[in-house]
């Protein structure tokens, strides 16, 4: 007498769903903590640039007498200052809002005498719960 030969091979409707629905938790986690990671990477890196640039000026005031009006008068003080780019994607100021750049440069004020990426200087880059000081 033979058996009918069942073919087992593949998956089940319930298995693809709750394999599905794994990944869909999985993502709806994971997806927000990359956006949130590459945010304070790209307001850590401006925040360097900007540290950087503030004592360019610093230095360029002491040695001229006067401050520069442009990024690129700093190419004594920065390695390729006139080069030197803002990254591209979102950033954090300590206010709680975050900001965006497609493009973008350095600027410096030419009133308070700091560089700016998109408007604001140094001290208004960083994550809300950190402030100047280190506590709340």
């Amino acid at each position: 007498m033979m058996g009918k030969i069942r073919d087992d091979s593949g998956f089940s409707m319930l298995e693809l769903i709750i394999y599905i629905s794994i990944v869909g938790i999985i993502m709806a986690v994971a997806v927000p903590k990359y956006n949130n990671a590459i945010a304070m990477a790209n307001t850590a890196r401006i925040q360097a640039d900007l540290q950087a640039l503030d004592g360019a000026i610093m230095m360029y005031y002491t040695d001229n007498g006067s401050y520069p009006g442009e990024v690129s008068d700093l190419g004594d003080y920065v390695k390729n200052a006139s080069e030197l780019r803002p990254p591209k994607g979102k950033y954090m100021l300590r206010n709680g809002e975050v900001g965006e750049l497609s493009e973008g440069e350095y600027t410096i004020d030419s009133e308070e005498n700091e560089a700016l990426c998109d408007g604001h200087r140094l001290a208004e880059f960083g994550r809300q719960d950190r402030l100047a000081g280190g506590t709340e």
